[in-house]
């Protein structure tokens, strides 16, 4: 552990300083009250053993003010007394203290005393290992439940959760935002002819497709469902959202995949349906169904194409 020491007599110190390093620990001085507030303050320690009689500021008033320091993690604090009143124990719990030794000090008393500190430091420092990983686990978690676990695109909640976000900060700074709904053409004929696992294959290639498109870290793709796609594009307006719109289209044509019972190519293509909000749309699912009447429109005028709304 690493302990401070906190006495204002040199020697005593010094004493305490040579047993804590015999027993195996590390140990950093301080002679007064006010040197150990500021030491506490910028430097992480696991035990103080504390000097109750000090001048100008005594040890109770010095673990009280350690104790209301912001963002400083809890360890225990040793008191170091002469005195045997029932007051002095009060005083030492009261202020914030954990245990209080007498003086003269006797080693083995001392040793003893660390000992069992030492067994709160090991379960404090398992605590934080265990909160540690489960804020670990809680991130991937969250990970997880907005990511979709084939193409490990964005899925259709963190899209929406996105889309409302993006729609309002449109809407309030009067900035454009566009949509960009895309669809595997022909797919269920893919899946019934090439079988599910070479299908999700294709899908995990065109989502990989349409994220390498994209150039902006806040353009947003996801998995809208099925071999459904959709691209957030905020503060991207028509002739934006055209450019990228025929970028994803030609991105997965050139992934040159056979598809033999597709009508429209001998390759997987893709269709895709735009629309831009400029003011217009009253809610983020009229922009949504105004890319998907575009995409609609894509798919009766031959697919693999784009139209925008």
């Amino acid at each position: 552990m690493k302990i401070l020491i906190v006495d204002d007599s040199k020697t005593i110190r010094a004493i305490i300083e040579q047993c804590v390093v015999e027993w195996g620990h590390c140990a950093i001085q301080c002679e007064s009250g006010t040197q150990a507030v500021e030491y506490v303050r910028s430097n992480t320690i696991d035990l103080i053993i504390m000097d109750v009689e000090m001048p100008g500021m005594d040890g109770f008033e010095t673990t009280r003010r350690i104790r209301a320091l912001p963002q400083i993690d809890w360890f225990p604090i040793i008191f170091l007394s002469a005195k045997l009143d029932n007051e002095s124990y009060i005083r030492a719990i009261d202020s914030g203290g954990d245990a209080y030794l007498v003086k003269p000090i006797n080693p083995v008393h001392l040793r003893m005393m660390i000992t069992s500190m030492e067994r709160i430091y090991t379960m404090r420092v398992q605590l934080q290992q265990m909160q540690r990983e489960l804020q670990l686990a809680n991130q991937e978690l969250e990970r997880l439940s907005l990511h979709d676990g084939l193409t490990g695109l964005a899925n259709r909640r963190f899209f929406d959760q996105m889309l409302e976000k993006e729609y309002r900060r449109a809407k309030r700074d009067h900035i454009p935002l566009s949509l960009i709904l895309c669809d595997v053409d022909y797919f269920k004929r893919y899946n019934d002819s090439y079988g599910h696992a070479a299908g999700d294959h294709c899908l995990c290639r065109v989502a990989q497709a349409i994220q390498t498109a994209l150039q902006r870290p806040g353009d947003l793709a996801c998995r809208y469902g099925g071999e459904e796609f959709t691209v957030i594009l905020p503060q991207t307006g028509l002739s934006g959202v055209q450019v990228l719109a025929e970028k994803i289209r030609a991105a997965v044509w050139a992934l040159n995949l056979p598809h033999r019972v597709s009508e429209v190519a001998h390759c997987v293509t893709l269709s895709l349906g735009a629309a831009t909000y400029t003011g217009q749309y009253a809610t983020p699912d009229a922009l949504v169904k105004a890319a998907d009447d575009a995409l609609y429109r894509a798919k009766a005028q031959g697919r693999n194409r784009y139209l925008i709304a």
